[in-house]
């Protein structure tokens, strides 16, 4: 008779697992400025997003899968910072009940009007590289030196070699903390674990470091959210540029709290779209190179007037892919890995910087040690060995709402001509020295924004001038030999 008592226990018994199942874990907190609770802040754990209730507390069903929990930083409040970078997350210990609590502290100042300074592949390889960081970041404490309240985005490639032990992280971060600036990180493929088996372990070490690998903050007006688009497939070094389904449903969360209409901006290391794509050869598209499921960003963002913010190609590119976004590619901090004065596109080592104004944003290139109305290099004639009889410039920061001018004997001769080549700074450079370098087959590569123009006579007197998009000129005047010079007015 026992087995068959036992037969009709089995049902009964599963019948009650069901009836009595356990209460999904929750993550219990407050979120708190003053002594008293913040409402509306939104928490999160990575998958699901709650706000906050009138007393600022918050309960966040988790699946016990998640890493963190943590803020959307609402606008009005301080930074908080530990060790020069935003701490707006806290580590979940899966063995504790604990309560992750969270204290703001009220912005001394209003955030209408901000600055963001925007730094692509600082990819520090040896710790003599660490000076010129410190360099930059004292060119970025002076620029954030007038008071306007500052923010900073590193966008990815932290360090150049994730094998190298102890990692240089702590040590990058530390020089880019001496900006005076509170710097977010975004994750970069070479700041990636290797020889891991999925992507879910690949960004532990950034993790350890920096906390979750995407997350959003507002300042004034603008919801500014940061991406991780680097997935890596387990084979070598190899990644594509994708965003997981997980990162996507969080990301649709976040933004219904976003109104329609403001300005999103969103900074991710791999950019979205590529040269290619501009041209229409789908097929040259490179799957490491570009975000391969960027159609649903795109979707996600058609409420918004979108700004994305790019790094990893190592050369500046402004463009629209679709009619509501506006990416910027940035060139790295890094030069050519530290070994030249120039990227692989002729531009010199230096940041983006965004200034907002309520909902507008205008922005420039930034050259480390150069005043910002320096923003091309420009060759006499005979000094590009491309163009042998023209007058040659390199217009760092260039997209099509950019005029460039040019004038003879003080005669205007209307627009130069746009051409892709090689800027001559840099392709002289590594002709000469390449054999010194540390990283070999490595160079100049092709831009597009270089502009021409043939004076009647390699003696006339030639004026250029380069107008952005905002109005701002910047202008040049013929001189002897390979020497660039700028002026500029508004």
């Amino acid at each position: 008779m026992r087995p068959r008592i036992f037969q009709l226990l089995i049902p009964m018994l599963l019948a009650g697992s069901c009836t009595f199942a356990a209460e999904p874990a929750a993550l219990r907190g407050r979120v708190t400025a003053r002594g008293n609770g913040v409402a509306g802040v939104s928490v999160t754990d990575g998958l699901t997003i709650v706000r906050t209730d009138a007393k600022g507390d918050y309960r966040l069903p988790t699946g016990g899968e998640s890493e963190f929990v943590y803020l959307s930083l609402p606008d009005g409040y301080e930074i908080p910072v530990e060790k020069g970078t935003p701490c707006i997350y806290q580590r979940i210990d899966p063995d504790s009940r604990k309560r992750y609590d969270f204290t703001l502290t009220a912005a001394s100042r209003n955030m209408a009007r901000h600055r963001l300074l925007l730094v692509a592949d600082p990819q520090v390889y040896f710790e003599e590289e660490l000076d010129s960081v410190r360099r930059a970041a004292a060119d970025m404490r002076h620029i954030a030196s007038d008071g306007v309240p500052t923010v900073g985005v590193v966008c990815g490639d932290i360090i150049g070699d994730i094998y190298r032990k102890p990692s240089l992280f702590e040590p990058v971060r530390e020089a880019v903390a001496t900006s005076g600036i509170p710097f977010f990180y975004a994750v970069g493929n070479h700041d990636m674990d290797l020889g891991v088996r999925t992507n879910d372990y690949a960004k532990e070490s950034f993790k350890s470091h920096f906390g979750p690998t995407y997350y959003s903050f507002d300042r004034g007006r603008i919801h500014y959210v940061v991406l991780d688009d680097n997935f890596y497939i387990a084979r070598s070094y190899l990644y594509v540029g994708y965003l997981e389904e997980r990162q996507l449903r969080w990301l649709e969360q976040d933004l219904a709290t976003v109104p329609a209409g403001r300005t999103v901006v969103v900074c991710l290391h791999i950019p979205t779209w590529s040269r290619a794509a501009r041209r229409g050869e789908w097929g040259k598209e490179e799957s490491n190179k570009v975000l391969n499921n960027r159609r649903a960003l795109y979707k996600l963002l058609e409420p918004y007037n979108a700004h994305i913010l790019s790094a990893h190609e190592h050369y500046n590119e402004n463009y629209q892919p679709v009619g509501h976004v506006f990416e910027h590619v940035h060139a790295p901090l890094s030069t050519l890995f530290w070994q030249t004065p120039w990227s692989m596109d002729g531009i010199p080592a230096g940041y983006g910087v965004y200034e907002i104004d309520g909902d507008s944003i205008t922005w420039y290139y930034k050259a480390v040690d150069h005043d910002r109305s320096r923003q091309f290099n420009a060759y006499p004639v005979g000094a590009d060995r491309h163009k042998k009889k023209a007058v040659t410039v390199n217009v760092w920061n260039y997209d099509p709402a950019w005029t460039v001018r040019w004038y003879e004997n003080g005669e205007p001769r209307g627009e130069m001509t746009q051409y892709t080549n090689y800027d001559e700074s840099i392709y002289d450079y590594v002709a000469r020295f390449s054999d010194r370098f540390k990283h070999k087959n490595i160079g100049s590569d092709l831009t597009e924004h270089l502009f021409y123009a043939v004076p009647s006579s390699p003696d006339a007197v030639v004026r250029i001038e380069v107008r952005d998009r905002f109005g701002n000129i910047s202008a040049w005047n013929n001189v002897s030999g390979h020497e660039k010079a700028n002026d500029s007015n508004k």
